[in-house]
């Protein structure tokens, strides 16, 4: 079976690098929206933990309790397109480098 020729190896690799900036580098920002959300639930869950319910309803302590939830349906979500993206990373890189 004869090797590939260096103009096909140089074409793949073009495609590859190609695929890669299209996919995975406009999404690399997931990282950091994670790490906001994990930060925000995780600051609403310790002032909901230890400063206690608060007693008086206000409209402040309510977006914050709802904020808190939303954040807290985001973590998953993102954490799941973060490893996809960490995944799929790895795949164009191990596929660049033979």
């Amino acid at each position: 079976m004869k090797k590939p020729s260096n103009k096909w190896k140089k074409l793949r690799r073009a495609a590859l690098e190609r695929a890669r900036r299209n996919i995975v580098e406009p999404l690399e920002p997931l990282h950091m929206v994670l790490l906001a959300t994990n930060a925000l639930y995780l600051i609403g869950f310790l002032r909901l933990t230890f400063a206690g319910q608060p007693y008086d309803f206000t409209w402040i302590s309510g977006a914050g309790i709802l904020a808190m939830a939303f954040f807290g349906l985001l973590v998953p979500i993102l954490t799941g397109s973060v490893l996809t993206l960490h995944f799929a990373s790895r795949r164009f890189d191990r596929l660049m480098s033979n």
